[in-house]
């Protein structure tokens, strides 16, 4: 598609909507980063700025934080929506030649607390990482944070079995918060396992560190997180929902990974308020 230099804001908003509605995207996903994209456009309309070259990084950022519709605060998960769906919008304007930077790389994302616990950021999962597979001649602890980045909860954790991992892939046995199901693994936690022999599982159970629980706890504190404000073992869980939201999966796809019985409870642990956040 050939698009005009200088082409003004609403009219350049289009034409990415347009490029981007050719079947690469999950149809939530392109419904979900179109709202958001167009709400992005009414956004600058209020603004001085007249054309996608001229948004500044100070412009984004104030657009992936602005209160939302109700007037409320928005949550990690909806900054994390907006920062995504500007990511997508300006990876495609500069295929296009109506942007020549993405003005939101450098957004970094504040966390906040939501009740009795937040999901972690992507920094502090990597940060968590690093500290995991640190553990020189232990791989327990960095299977056990393999297993709550695929959503694992506190006392799923405890059952869960080398038979349980397979291809990728975790059967997770449900809890009396979450339902019985299979996840996929992060790509960090597939390299983490693959060359691995966990027959049984005793290699994350036994020792002086105890359970995989009580490993995940500690890599928190190895990095400094333990004691921060939300911050649990299930902070980790809740990252994956987020991620998976900001990726595009609609918040029941969202629900089904978690394991969750209802959408309000999912949207909650992973801090979107569905019903307010735009």
């Amino acid at each position: 598609m050939s698009v005009p230099k200088g082409t003004d804001t609403s009219a350049a908003v289009e034409a990415v909507l347009s490029s981007i509605a050719d079947g690469r995207l999950a149809p939530v996903s392109l419904v979900r980063n179109s709202d958001l994209i167009r709400g992005f456009a009414n956004f600058l309309a209020k603004t001085e700025v007249q054309s996608l070259s001229g948004v500044t990084p100070a412009v984004a950022e104030s657009y992936v934080t602005c209160l939302t519709r109700s007037g409320s605060d928005s949550s990690v998960a909806t900054m994390r929506l907006r920062r995504s769906a500007l990511r997508l919008l300006f990876r495609e304007a500069k295929v296009l030649g109506l942007a020549p930077t993405d003005p939101t790389i450098d957004i970094v994302l504040s966390s906040r607390s939501y009740g009795r616990s937040r999901p972690l950021t992507d920094p502090e999962v990597e940060k968590c990482r690093s500290f995991a597979e640190g553990m020189r001649g232990d791989d327990r602890y960095a299977i056990a944070w393999t297993l709550a980045e695929a959503t694992a909860r506190v006392p799923e954790l405890t059952r869960i079995t080398g038979h349980d991992i397979f291809a990728g892939s975790l059967a997770l046995p449900g809890c009396s918060m979450t339902e019985a199901r299979e996840v996929r693994l992060t790509d960090w936690g597939v390299e983490q396992v693959e060359g691995l022999r966990l027959a049984d599982g005793a290699a994350l159970k036994t020792g002086s560190k105890g359970s995989p629980h009580e490993l995940v706890a500690a890599t928190l504190r190895r990095a400094g997180l333990a004691k921060k404000s939300g911050v649990s073992p299930n902070s980790v869980p809740a990252w994956r929902g987020a991620s998976e939201l900001a990726g595009g999966a609609s918040i029941d796809e969202v629900t089904r990974l978690l394991g969750m019985r209802s959408l309000d409870r999912a949207a909650a642990f992973i801090g979107f308020d569905w019903r307010a956040d735009a």
